[in-house]
């Protein structure tokens, strides 16, 4: 810290917003994130922002003394990109404004809303913007990366429902950009924000939303021939539904929950989680195929108001334990490949998913070069996670996930940025086919030539992109 003392001593008086050095007290608290993995990593400062003038300011400062940066919204990154060590960290948290129109559906918002908030804003409205399944996620990193939520076949990407978006560039510079205005920029964020600087603030055009019907159906998968029934039975029947019904099917342990009978705490189970969006009236009729996938063991599904389904994922957002994760989509569910998994989830450890989630509806047609997010005609994304709670248990963490990834592993077509972990190398190559990688670098190139936006699924500015593919 020494060596640029005196611009540090500058920065703290001048900016808007608070500034925690690393061995303050507080210094601890105001790092953690999501994936305790983190602890791994200590910035030398951490600045929190409370205006875009501030962001800018912060920017600036970094480049001034040479600190890496690392930019936060909500700290839910697998792969720890919201932190970084001996850097600054630019935290979010404290832009929280929102602003509804309810005519228009127009909705501003800051970055370091989460989508919890911001569905609790726009519920009495009888509104929604389609994105995030746990709460405590972050709107800005989310949205950079597309955004794929609860109501993603009916309304399509969270990207999809944005109209515009204020920018902090690597000059310290501040730009609006839409359709119309620097439009190139606006077709990298929707997909690739993260690499061109800091979002300060979105606008979006929401959606219809109020009372659903969902929440979750589960069914013993402790035999592994019933598991893969399960599990490929879900998927055709995800995909015949409407599009107004979004779906999650997930291996895991039962949990020691108020509504899990105590017998079943610790079996493998096949859970169903849901949003109906359309007229919950037909609610009963929409799940029936669900319900008659195999005997019930637990049925949590009705009419409710859509944050109440936030309360499903209350154990996603926990902090505190450190993460292995593996993802990727996918355009089948093989009996093969079910069969292998179902197999490998028989003995399930505290901590441990498979999720997979039907895609398809409305996010499938919006033409993949539309945007920087280019999976548009993906049936599935599949997710694989392991949360343990030491640091020591890391190597096994990560040898459980490669496991139960393997039957799918060959049949993996690309990455979800918001789901890259530190098991993946290249992330940028499986997020990014090498058409939209090479655009995504020529904007990059003029909007941070030198890469002082590179924690993040980075893709470099002045590569050729396409002798990497």
């Amino acid at each position: 810290m020494n060596h640029y003392q005196p611009a540090f001593d500058h920065f703290t008086t001048t900016f808007h917003g608070t500034v925690i050095r690393r061995g303050q007290d507080g210094h601890d608290a105001a790092r953690e994130v999501w994936n305790a993995a983190g602890r791994d990593l200590s910035p030398v400062l951490i600045a929190q922002p409370h205006d875009a003038a501030a962001v800018a300011h912060a920017v600036r400062f970094a480049r001034g003394v040479g600190l890496p940066i690392a930019v936060r919204s909500g700290a839910h990154s697998p792969a720890l990109l919201g932190t970084i060590d001996g850097g600054l960290v630019i935290d979010l948290s404290a832009l929280t404004a929102i602003d509804i129109d309810p005519a228009t559906r127009r909705v501003r918002v800051q970055p370091g809303l989460t989508w919890g908030e911001v569905a609790a804003a726009l519920h009495p409205h009888g509104l929604a913007i389609t994105a995030g399944d746990v709460a405590t996620v972050g709107v800005g990193g989310l949205t950079q990366g597309g955004g794929i939520g609860w109501f993603v076949r009916k309304y399509g990407l969270a990207i999809d429902r944005l109209r515009s978006a204020e920018l902090v560039t690597a000059a310290g510079e501040l730009l609006t950009v839409s359709e119309t205005e620097h439009p190139e920029v606006f077709w990298a964020l929707r997909g690739a924000g993260a690499n061109l600087g800091v979002i300060t603030a979105l606008e979006f055009e929401a959606h219809p939303a109020g009372m659903i019907y969902g929440g979750m159906l589960a069914f013993d998968a402790s035999d592994p021939a019933e598991g893969a029934r399960l599990l490929t039975t879900f998927a055709r029947l995800a995909h015949d539904a409407p599009e107004a019904l979004t779906v999650q099917g997930l291996f895991m342990a039962a949990p020691p929950a108020p509504f899990v009978p105590p017998h079943l705490v610790g079996r493998t189970i096949f859970a169903v989680a849901s949003v109906y969006s359309g007229d919950v009236a037909w609610g009963d009729a929409v799940m029936a195929p669900f319900r008659a996938l195999a005997p019930l063991l637990i049925d949590l599904t009705g009419p409710m108001p859509y944050p109440a389904i936030f309360q499903l994922t209350d154990d996603a957002a926990v902090r505190g334990f450190r993460h292995a994760i593996r993802s990727g989509f996918l355009d089948d569910v093989s009996d093969h490949a079910a069969r292998q998994l179902a197999t490998e989830v028989q003995i399930m450890q505290p901590g441990q998913i498979v999720q997979l989630r039907p895609l398809g509806g409305q996010m499938a047609r919006v033409p993949a070069h539309a945007t920087a997010f280019a999976h548009r005609a993906a049936r599935f994304v599949l997710m694989v996670g392991q949360a343990v709670p030491e640091a020591g248990l890391d190597p096994l963490a990560r040898m459980i996930v490669d496991r139960m990834f393997a039957p799918f592993e060959a049949h993996v077509t690309g990455l979800y940025g918001n789901f890259a972990g530190l098991q993946d190398a290249h992330p940028e190559r499986a997020a990014y086919p090498a058409g939209h990688r090479e655009r995504v670098a020529r904007v990059k190139a003029q909007l941070d030539p030198h890469n002082v936006f590179a924690r993040n699924v980075n893709v470099r500015p002045h590569v050729a992109e396409r002798a990497l593919a």
